[in-house]
């Protein structure tokens, strides 16, 4: 569903991703960590069609995000929300938000009323739709930030530390609603830097310094023995020995080792 190949993108002479390649299939729940500054939020802008790479390619279902024609396409599909969702929310009221989605994808007006009363339903919003948006608790707004983009029949959604604003009940329910997403075939892509969230997921993205140093199980990730391993990866492949993700543990390591020394 999200092909990404050599991909580098860079903010003046700062090369914030450098060369780099993965996919994602439909369905898949993965989870982006890494320090500040290690290229996580660019990469969910780039993945969304919001800024746009100077090397590689991005496809999604097929769609190029540096073909023009492709990109309504690509927006239909992909939705982000930020981790303030009073930075996405421009309406007075909560049913003018989703409605605004979806008047700006040319929805017939005969059906908008039906399909924004449905995105507040699926998301426990349909009793506040008459509500001023600002009245609104964290939680709620980002339900509404969800809901406006699930209106619009987006098939992945990218949670970019869209919980790290709330409070422990609002962030609950925001990851319940991630794991129900998923669980209906939604692909879900989630920044964020909690453990506990990142063992929700089904694949792990580490990033480093604008490189991907792991992509495989989270709960590999938090091995005590990782870092020690991937040091290992690293020095290989600066030998042009290649390591797949499968093979960071001690035992591969050590005969990929073997095999290409002795």
């Amino acid at each position: 569903m999200i092909e990404v190949e050599n991909l580098s993108f860079s903010y003046q002479n700062n090369k914030v991703l450098k060369n780099v390649s993965f996919s994602i299939e439909k369905g898949e729940y993965l989870c982006i960590i890494g320090k500040n500054g290690s290229g996580k939020s660019t990469l969910a802008k780039l993945l969304a069609a919001l800024i746009f790479q100077q090397e590689g390619t991005i496809k999604i279902s097929g769609y190029d995000t540096k073909n023009q024609k492709d990109l309504l396409n690509i927006r239909k599909i992909v939705g982000i929300i930020f981790q303030n969702p009073e930075e996405q929310i421009i309406s007075t009221t909560v049913f003018d938000e989703v409605i605004f989605a979806l008047e700006n994808l040319a929805i017939p007006r005969e059906n908008i009323k039906e399909i924004a009363e449905k995105a507040l339903k699926n998301l426990n919003l349909l009793e506040y739709k008459d509500r001023l948006t600002y009245q609104l608790s964290g939680g709620e707004k980002q339900r509404l930030a969800i809901a406006s983009i699930l209106a619009m029949g987006t098939e992945i959604l990218i949670f970019d530390e869209a919980t790290s604003m709330l409070d422990p009940v609002g962030k609950k329910e925001v990851l319940r609603i991630m794991k129900e997403l998923n669980s209906q075939g939604k692909t879900i892509i989630h920044i964020t830097h909690d453990r506990d969230d990142i063992l929700e997921a089904s694949k792990v993205m580490l990033l480093s310094e604008g490189e991907i140093k792991y992509l495989g199980s989270p709960y590999k990730v938090f091995d005590d023995d990782i870092a020690f391993l991937l040091k290992i990866k690293n020095i290989l492949e600066k030998h042009n020995i290649k390591v797949e993700d499968e093979n960071i543990n001690m035992e591969d390591l050590v005969k990929i080792v073997y095999e290409n020394i002795y």
